[in-house]
């Protein structure tokens, strides 16, 4: 499940200058209920100020946190947060995690020795392929193992309501 994406407006004036800052507001569940959190970010900076479930509670603890820490009035801020991402940690693209295979996919890929049962095409067991019926469901097929094999997306679109009996003697693939 990926994370719920953040809202941003910059935030203008007063000890937060000329938009260095942004109010975040992200969804959540609380207590069993949707709810939605606020953020103080400094995004360039990769700093969160203050956390809270009302935008009133997190500028006002955003606005504590650099009056304490003189932020307000020095031109280089001391944060009480460490710096949160590097620069490097930004700017890489992370590949997203692989696919769940399903057990009954992964029995299938291996019962069919990980080709295509009609033209016998070499598959990815994470790959785009079909779990095929070779007595469709149209015609009474059931998902029994015996009655499913893997197929390419070719073969399997090409075969349609046909029995692989039929398809393999029409010539398919």
């Amino acid at each position: 499940m990926s994370a719920a994406p953040m809202l941003r407006r910059p935030i203008m004036g007063g000890v937060f200058g000329q938009g260095e800052f942004e109010l975040a507001t992200q969804p959540t569940i609380t207590n069993g209920l949707h709810a939605v959190r606020f953020l103080v970010i400094q995004p360039r900076a990769g700093r969160v100020l203050a956390i809270a479930e009302s935008k009133t509670e997190a500028l006002a603890g955003a606005r504590r946190v650099l009056r304490a820490t003189g932020a307000a009035n020095d031109e280089e801020p001391r944060w009480v947060q460490p710096r949160l991402w590097s620069d490097a940690e930004l700017s890489v693209v992370s590949e997203p995690p692989p696919r769940p295979v399903s057990r009954r996919r992964r029995e299938v890929f291996t019962r069919s020795g990980g080709c295509c049962k009609y033209c016998g095409t070499p598959l990815q067991l994470d790959g785009a392929w079909h779990v095929e019926h070779q007595l469709p469901r149209a015609l009474g097929g059931t998902d029994e193992a015996l009655n499913l094999v893997a197929a390419c997306e070719r073969c399997n679109l090409q075969k349609g309501t046909m029995t692989a009996l039929q398809f393999v003697a029409a010539g398919g693939r």
